[in-house]
């Protein structure tokens, strides 16, 4: 009997190719968590968020025969395809993406994430609405990169831009998020 935690993803994806149901279902285990605060961080609601959840590991289910790693991790795969399901739904409903707080996305983990230090060191409320003001491109790459804990390159493949351009928009997004609680600050000082 095969253990299905000391098999990577690659090895689980493989045998769920060929029908193993159970090697599906631990890729879900391990993943489902950062597709649901990556879909959480755009929608508007919990319950949105699990639904999409699901629909994106059924997409993934149904395509497993046409995917083709070439070096792409499978979180950013699932992480594609759930970019793709909220496109798809902004065009259905005519609808943009909510901005949700990076506080509200975050699901219980073992390990802390750099999303969960950064809520530690800041005032919630002032976090929550310096986040609200950044541009969707903005938001997306720090959920990517601080909660999904995932690589610049990762996030690249997710976001179909280059590493390049991923670490500037970190980097921008980061500094409008500072600079938005400097002036937060310097206001309550006067």
């Amino acid at each position: 009997m095969l253990n299905w935690h000391d098999l990577d993803d690659n090895h689980l994806l493989n045998l769920a190719k060929d029908g193993e149901a159970e090697a599906f279902g631990e890729l879900y285990e391990r993943h489902v968590n950062a597709v649901y605060r990556f879909l959480y961080a755009r929608l508007d609601n919990r319950m949105d968020a699990e639904d999409f959840a699901e629909d994106v590991f059924m997409r993934a289910w149904h395509s497993l025969s046409t995917y083709d790693e070439r070096g792409i991790p499978f979180l950013a795969f699932l992480l594609t395809v759930a970019r793709n399901v909220l496109i798809d739904h902004y065009r259905r409903n005519g609808r943009s993406p909510q901005q949700v707080s990076l506080e509200d996305t975050q699901v219980s983990d073992t390990n802390p994430d750099p999303g969960e230090i950064i809520t530690t060191n800041l005032n919630h409320q002032e976090l929550r609405l310096a986040l609200d003001q950044l541009r969707d491109d903005y938001q997306e790459v720090l959920v990517l990169r601080f909660l999904n804990d995932m690589s610049p390159q990762e996030t690249a493949q997710v976001m179909k831009r280059s590493t390049g351009a991923v670490r500037v928009l970190q980097h921008r997004a980061l500094a409008a998020i500072r600079k938005s609680l400097d002036e937060k600050h310097d206001q309550r000082i006067r």
